[in-house]
Order: C-alpha cells, then sequence, then structure tokens
C-alpha cells in the first residue's frame, strides 16, 4: 500500500502498474470529491437486543469484532432492526459498500475500517463514506481510509470527527480503472490473509485437541 499510493507531498505513486504507467499525476482533492460522507443515528435501548430482524444495525463494537477474526468485510451484529424501526427512527439506510469507522472517543485513535456487505443502520458513535461511482471505487475508498488517521482531524475535548472535517480531509486518487487495479491485487491479498488465518484456527484446535488426548484428565477430588 505505502508503494501503490504517492507519498506526502507526490503526487505519483512509487509502484505502479505497467498499464497505467504513463497516465500522469493523481489528482488531488478531498473525500468529498470522491466519497458521500454517513452518518448514524441514535439506537434507542429498547431497540437493541433483537437478533434477528431485516436490517443489521452496527455499533462501533461490531465493527472491532469483525476485524479481530480478520474480516475487512463486516457481515453480523449484535443487533437487527425491522422496517417499522426505520420509521419510527427516520433513518436512511447505509448501503453496502461503505467503508465504516468510528468517530468519536478514544475508539477513533485504533484507525479500525470495515466494509458493509447488506444495507444496514450505524450508531451515532460511527460514520461511513460511500464511493461516488463516477469518481471511486468502494475498496479504493477502504484503502485510502486506512491510511488516514483520523484522531489527526479531530477537535474537542472528547476526540471527535464531524461530517465536514472528513468530506474536508485531503486525498489522492488516479482514474477508476487504475483504482480497480489496485483494488484487485490488494484484495487478492486480502483474501489470501483470511484464507491463512482460517487455516491457523484449524491447527490450534488441532493441537488443543492433541494436548488433551495427549494429557491425562485431572480427577476430581471429591470423587
Amino acid at each position: 500500500m505505502q508503494q501503490l499510493f504517492p507519498k506526502e507531498g507526490e503526487t505519483e505513486p512509487r509502484l505502479r502498474f505497467p498499464e497505467f504507467e504513463s497516465s500522469g499525476e493523481w489528482e488531488e482533492g478531498t473525500i468529498s470529491d470522491i466519497g458521500t460522507v454517513l452518518q448514524g443515528y441514535g439506537f434507542p435501548e429498547r431497540l437493541q437486543g433483537l437478533k434477528t430482524g431485516d436490517y443489521p444495525f452496527y455499533k462501533v463494537s461490531d465493527i472491532s469484532r469483525s476485524l479481530s477474526v480478520g474480516r475487512t468485510f463486516i457481515e453480523s451484529s449484535a443487533n437487527y432492526v425491522n422496517e417499522n424501526h426505520l420509521k419510527e427512527l427516520r433513518a436512511k439506510l447505509i448501503p453496502a459498500g461503505t467503508t465504516v469507522f468510528a468517530k468519536i472517543g478514544e475508539a477513533i485513535r485504533s484507525d479500525k475500517r470495515a466494509i458493509t456487505t447488506t444495507p444496514c443502520l450505524i450508531d451515532n458513535n460511527a460514520a461511513g463514506v460511500k464511493s461516488i461511482k463516477v469518481r471511486a471505487t468502494d475498496f479504493f475508498i477502504y484503502l485510502t481510509m486506512e491510511q488516514i488517521s483520523l484522531i489527526d482531524h479531530a477537535g474537542g475535548v472528547v476526540p471527535a470527527v464531524n461530517k465536514s472535517a472528513i468530506e474536508a480531509i485531503p486525498v489522492k486518487f488516479p482514474k477508476v480503472a487504475e483504482q480497480q487495479r489496485i483494488a484487485d491485487c490488494l484484495g487478492s491479498l486480502d483474501d489470501l490473509i483470511t484464507s491463512e488465518s482460517q487455516k491457523l484456527d484449524t491447527l490450534k484446535t488441532h493441537k488443543k485437541g492433541l494436548m488433551q488426548q495427549l494429557f491425562p484428565l485431572v480427577e476430581d477430588d471429591d470423587a
């Protein structure tokens, strides 16, 4: 990623795919030039705890939990809502393909990002950026946000970034075709990382099973 994206003060990456070597400099702009910033909603406690429903309602903890098992894409939630809840909350769904992240508190410092896979809601401690179709791809937005430390753009006694602050963050970006090429390359590596992580988990389980068989059981003293 460090080689595929321009360094600070530069407008071209050090490593470029052959078909784009003569494409010129990347465009300089802000997040608002390539994506739409989406905000979360308050989540009344009385609506929380529904384990199934029409749409997941993601909290920052759901984002963290997804990443803790090595997943770039967030696919499960501790809470769900139904259509009638949407009307009650007057909420607009966050589309699939949105990069979501914490926007307030110490969670900002963790720089955790995840991509939604289905229409959903996010709570008001989170925000999201969805690509503008003719300007960027969803995965390029994710890769771009991965390189931004939001704490550098936060204000207030309690660190927080609002919509306008996120929209104004400077970014550099190539044409969509080159974005897709970068996304395909790094996306394949993410798939490999996920596959190897799953193999590691399987080996750990196998090891635990072997240890249980290789060591005698501890008998209950009261038996």
